[in-house]
């Protein structure tokens, strides 16, 4: 069974992108340093492409969407390094 949320790394950072996964310490509780390592990875996947397709600028409401996107996976990020520097 894997320990990412929907089975893969990528989707479950989509999730959380898109809110349907609150990260919290306890979503990482049975993560291993290599599930770390894979999470991030994607995690940084992600984000480049949310950067990389900018919203019009005309759109406000796609633009505040893209910010809260890329807000979610960063917060989901400094939590998971927060968690595996913690446990040593």
């Amino acid at each position: 069974m894997s320990v990412f949320t929907g089975g893969s790394a990528y989707s479950m950072i989509r999730d959380i992108a898109d809110g349907f996964i609150i990260a919290s310490e306890l979503t990482f509780k049975r993560f291993t340093p290599a599930d770390f390592a894979i999470f991030a990875q994607e995690a940084d996947k992600l984000l480049r492409e949310l950067r990389g397709n900018p919203a019009p600028l005309t759109d406000v409401d796609a633009g505040q969407k893209r910010q809260r996107r890329m807000q979610r996976v960063q917060n989901a990020m400094m939590l998971a390094r927060s968690v595996q520097t913690r446990r040593g």
